[in-house]
């Protein structure tokens, strides 16, 4: 799998999206066959809660679980189709923090068939990876969303929804306010800017996101003392070196 990613500029140009670069390789863990069940989760995340339950959660053969993407594109970005609106948005759909997702219907709008795939449920197989494989050799367009646009379209009308609290972008908690509950998040996910590109608590930083940015570094704060006490030098300046430094 060796496609060059690139975006369009909005001009009928592309340009290189670097951060995405290496996107296209979580499509390998289809090809992990040695185990009956995956559970996928980018490394932009955080777990919060015991999961387990995934690990037994009933999926037809080939399927695949995901949470919703969120659809509002409260930015209006240009690569966002124009029936991505809040009104159109999976989450929208949810009342609380404890509802289930939107079932997806012939009838549902198109973006509550859009999955993230920040975290992904599968069972993996030789022949699911094959066929994987020759629809993303011939798939043409790689720009927008990415892998998980591939996987939305391939796994259409088999994927399962999950709640959203098992993938929480970081943004629904600004957009979904309903929706969101800080005790039953289970995986949190640092979409957009990452909360290791600055410390919480210095001025100018984390704004409406300081509180999740500051789960983040609590448990990067634990990582670190545990790698002093060991004396592990070497692990230890690797992990600073991945982190915004002190003021």
């Amino acid at each position: 799998m060796s496609h060059k990613k690139r975006l369009p500029d909005g001009a009928g140009h592309t340009i290189q999206y670097g951060r995405f670069n290496d996107t296209w390789t979580k499509l390998r863990v289809f090809d992990l066959h040695d185990y009956e069940r995956v559970v996928f989760l980018d490394s932009d995340m955080i777990v919060m809660q015991n999961m387990d339950e995934l690990m037994q959660l009933e999926l037809p053969k080939d399927w695949i679980a995901a949470a919703h993407t969120c659809a509002c594109n409260p930015y209006k970005s240009y690569f966002y189709p124009e029936d991505c609106t809040p009104a159109t948005c999976g989450h929208t759909a949810v009342e609380t923090p404890t509802s289930p997702p939107p079932e997806i219907k012939p009838d549902s709008p198109r973006a509550h068939g859009l999955l993230n795939s920040g975290l992904v449920v599968l069972t993996p197989s030789r022949e699911l990876f094959t066929s994987l494989s020759d629809y993303f050799a011939n798939y043409t367009d790689l720009s927008k969303f990415r892998d998980q646009e591939l996987l939305a379209e391939y796994f259409q009308g088999k994927w399962k929804p999950l709640n959203w609290y098992y993938n929480a972008l970081k943004h629904l908690r600004i957009l979904h306010k309903n929706l969101w509950n800080d005790g039953e998040i289970r995986c949190m996910h640092y979409t957009r800017k990452k909360p290791w590109h600055e410390r919480v608590g210095e001025p100018g930083t984390g704004g409406e996101y300081e509180e999740v940015n500051r789960w983040w570094w609590e448990r990067f704060a634990r990582v670190e003392e545990e790698l002093k006490d060991s004396g592990d030098e070497d692990a230890l300046e690797l992990l600073q070196s991945a982190v915004a430094a002190p003021l």
